[in-house]
């Protein structure tokens, strides 16, 4: 009897299985976060909720969640953005105003210099 022991299916499910948990876990990272200059931006008006209250000087894409009214202005108040769509931003401050009926609440998003890394 030969003392020769085959060991090729063991090592190719050890290697299939750590391929398997390597797979697993790059989910666990999730995706990377967007460009802060470019960051999309989403206010649910119920509470008028942003998704991040900084973002880098630039153009973001305005999500509205809910029914009602969103009005964007500026720091000196001049309107910038109604409803949805694109706000670009330069540095400085931003007020959302969210009206439900008569109901009005409002946020404030912070637009920074873009970090030169």
């Amino acid at each position: 009897m030969s003392s020769y022991r085959w060991v090729g299916p063991r090592r190719g499910r050890a290697a299939l299985g750590a391929a398997a948990c390597a797979l697993i876990l790059s989910g666990c990272f999730g995706d990377p976060p967007p460009d802060p200059a470019t960051a999309p931006l989403e206010v649910v008006l119920d509470g008028c909720l942003l998704n991040r209250d900084e973002v880098a000087a630039g153009p973001h894409d305005v999500a509205v969640v809910g029914d009602g009214d969103l009005v964007v202005q500026d720091a000196s108040g001049a309107e910038v953005l109604a409803g949805g769509g694109t706000l670009v931003t330069r540095e400085g401050t931003y007020t959302f105003v969210c009206t439900i009926g008569s109901g009005e609440s409002t946020a404030t998003l912070r637009s920074v210099a873009e970090s030169e890394d």
